[in-house]
């Protein structure tokens, strides 16, 4: 069911560099006008978030490849994935995000769970564990 029926690629690249929905809104705003160069404020107001959540989102976004900054103060980011590859899987990703829009939610949402659900459930062993000795 965490596949949500999306694609591989699709989840691949979610697994590796989509965290929030905040971040996947960014990437996709940057992919459709990415004729243009973008300050955070300017994706800030187009998105309705924080300057300094959107500075944060380009930054990682840059940081692993898919946008370019430029040295300008303030600087300014435009759309530009480093391989093919993540430009396929971001174009498939538009595509299927416009699509299945609450399983991409969905999918991107079950992927931290796992991680704290597996965690909540290793002290949940652990005091069932230390919970028998004390009776």
């Amino acid at each position: 069911m965490s596949d949500a029926g999306l694609p591989p690629r699709v989840q691949r690249f979610i697994t590796t560099h989509i965290d929030s929905l905040e971040k996947l809104e960014v990437l996709l705003l940057l992919r459709a006008r990415s004729d243009r160069e973008w300050k955070a404020s300017e994706v800030s107001l187009e998105l309705r978030i924080t300057d300094i959540s959107a500075a944060a989102r380009l930054a990682d976004l840059a940081a692993h490849g898919l946008l370019v900054v430029n040295g300008g103060n303030p600087p300014a980011w435009r759309y530009s994935p480093s391989s093919s590859e993540d430009v396929q899987a971001v174009t498939e990703l538009a595509g299927v995000y416009g699509a299945k829009r609450v399983s991409v939610i969905t999918f991107i949402f079950s992927r931290p769970l796992d991680k704290v659900r597996g965690f909540a459930d290793a002290f949940v062993f652990k005091k069932d564990k230390d919970g028998g000795g004390h009776g």
